[in-house]
């Protein structure tokens, strides 16, 4: 049997970063979110799926082809919403402001990946902080103030690969490789 591996190309984040966001959901009724744990922060570029085990040093090699002419660059974080809305709400994320250098970054990698390409809506970075147990936060009296204009700058100076795991029923994104930008 083929094993595959669930990747996805992404953006680690300082430990800063993830640091002050861990805070910032402690004070969120944990009855009605699932937290991100905090080594699980990161921002999500492109996510490739189910890859072949024996695929998976091509795909790390042609990141690091897409890095190592990439100077970094900085993301700015502007606010904490509720995504999709207070009706059905979804997800709490850090959103962030589109960039030129993002966006570059981004079309390399997308380049180098072609066959996975659909089609793109307009890209802007953001940071899945919480899954919501909709029926329960609908029932909330009150609901966590979330910061929706907040001013986080993030130096982005690695772009990974990533792999999804289940690990004791639990989602864990570990690294598989990681390069740096100039």
């Amino acid at each position: 049997m083929n094993k595959t591996r669930r990747l996805f190309v992404g953006i680690p984040l300082s430990s800063q970063l993830r640091k002050r966001l861990t805070q910032e959901m402690e004070t969120w009724p944990k009855e009605a979110i699932l937290r991100t744990m905090e080594e699980n922060l990161h921002i999500t570029l492109f996510f490739l799926g189910f890859i072949q085990e024996e695929e998976v040093g091509e795909i790390c090699r042609r990141v690091g082809e897409v890095c190592k002419d990439i100077e970094s660059f900085e993301l700015q974080f502007t606010g904490i919403k509720l995504m999709k809305n207070e009706v059905s709400p979804k997800m709490i994320w850090l959103t962030g402001e589109a960039s030129d250098e993002l966006r570059l970054t981004l079309e390399r990698i997308e380049k180098a990946f072609s066959s996975f390409v659909s089609e793109r809506k307009t890209y802007r970075p953001h940071i899945t902080l919480a899954k919501i147990k909709k029926s329960k936060w609908l029932k909330l009296e009150n609901k966590p103030e979330l910061k929706e204009r907040i001013s986080f700058i993030e130096t982005v100076e690695n772009i990974a690969v990533f792999e999804s795991l289940s690990l004791d029923g639990k989602r864990r994104y570990e690294p598989i490789d990681t390069f740096p930008l100039l």
